[in-house]
């Protein structure tokens, strides 16, 4: 072998060896063992049926005077199953949100980006950002009679 190559030939060995050891050392069991999240598909209703259900623990305010909040109405961002202002009130005081839905694991989970009370005209908001201020909407109020939310325009 000639002198010229075996500098070289050390080089390629150091690389080779650092690049094993790096992959090796940067891999961990958990990558193995723990798949990603799946995000799965929300639909409206079910939405609408857990957020109903649940109001009183996504809600910033308390209800006044021992009463317990419910849902209104639910306002959907147009084409988004995800996104949505929630209406609510406990008969005294009305309330309104805006949230972000995900499904992971077959498990809904909530995430509150505003909170509003009412204005002169219109919601203020007190806190977070109205990420959607101006978009269309999609109206659901619920039907007693057949007990279930309708989509109202």
């Amino acid at each position: 072998m000639k002198k010229t190559y075996f500098p070289i030939l050390i080089i390629v060995i150091i690389l080779v060896v650092g690049g094993v050891y790096y992959a090796v050392t940067s891999w961990t069991p958990e990558e193995q063992t723990n798949p990603p999240v799946q995000k799965e598909e929300i639909s409206r209703k079910e939405v609408m049926s857990d957020i109903a259900q649940n109001i009183s623990d996504l809600s910033p305010a308390d209800p006044v005077l021992g009463g317990s909040w419910y849902v209104t109405r639910f306002w959907f961002i147009e084409g988004s199953n995800k996104h949505l202002y929630v209406s609510y009130e406990d008969g005294h005081i009305a309330r309104q949100i805006l949230v972000e839905a995900e499904k992971e694991n077959n498990e809904l989970k909530y995430r509150v980006l505003a909170y509003f009370e009412p204005g002169e005209s219109t919601w203020d908001l007190k806190r977070g950002e109205d990420k959607f201020f101006g978009s269309m909407l999609e109206l659901y109020e619920y039907n007693e009679e057949l007990e279930e939310w309708i989509k109202k325009n």
